[in-house]
């Protein structure tokens, strides 16, 4: 065979390797990516910002973000539980601790799992903590000042009500989870524009030229422009 012969044959050979070697780095990254992104997860609303993970010490719904060694700590005390009560009972029942141990509560009175006194402080601060330790920073602010806004709300006596105005920081977190980007921000703004007619009322007249005025002003000021104020008759700015 001549030379000449052998070039398209390497050129054809070179051709198919080239297109293997593409496809198996192809297979490689995309196998990386993969697992880069099973590894970071998104596991919903509940998922933990960078460095916790959910406790689950009252089971797989216990989605409070702690640090990885107190998930440990929390699965190590519940294997322990059975050691750690009193035998027989006691005179809070048959789920009393023994001495140097109290019921841990991480999900509520009846978590009766026996702990150290300092890891039942743990698990109580760690529920105090957990809002702040969520992945979506923009939806956790969110939540936490319409929180705020509600607290105003009724420490002022506004009288403000509907699913806009309430304390519960996950229904307002879940609810940003699931609408656009607008829509929050157009409720935090009519969050503080009644929060700033509540502070600030604004006083209203009726003028003699049959006109409602409303403004930081007296009655009489409001309708200096307007034929004088009529006392006589009330009006209520619409909102």
């Amino acid at each position: 065979m001549s030379p000449g012969r052998c070039f398209p044959e390497v050129h054809k050979m070179l051709k198919h390797s080239a297109t293997q070697i593409a496809a198996a780095l192809l297979l490689v990254l995309t196998g990386l990516w993969a697992e880069r992104a099973l590894a970071i997860g998104d596991f919903g609303p509940d998922t933990c910002a960078e460095g916790y993970v959910w406790r689950e010490a009252c089971g797989p719904s216990d989605h409070v973000c702690v640090t990885p060694n107190l998930r440990t700590q929390a699965a190590q005390d519940n294997a322990q539980a059975a050691s750690r009560r009193q035998a027989g009972g006691g005179p809070y029942g048959p789920d009393t601790c023994i001495q140097g141990f109290v019921w841990r509560e991480a999900c509520g009175p009846g978590d009766h799992v026996c702990v150290s006194p300092a890891t039942r402080s743990e698990a109580a601060a760690d529920n105090g903590q957990a809002p702040h330790r969520l992945k979506y920073p923009v939806c956790q602010q969110y939540a936490h000042a319409a929180v705020a806004a509600n607290q105003q709300n009724l420490a002022q006596h506004c009288g403000f009500s509907g699913p806009r105005w309430q304390s519960d920081f996950q229904t307002h977190f879940q609810w940003c989870l699931n609408v656009a980007a607008q829509p929050p921000i157009d409720e935090t703004n009519a969050r503080n524009q009644q929060l700033a007619s509540c502070s600030h009322p604004q006083t209203c007249a009726h003028c003699n030229d049959g006109s409602c005025q409303c403004g930081g002003g007296s009655p009489d000021q409001l309708c200096a422009g307007h034929g004088g104020n009529d006392p006589s008759i009330g009006c209520v700015q619409q909102p």
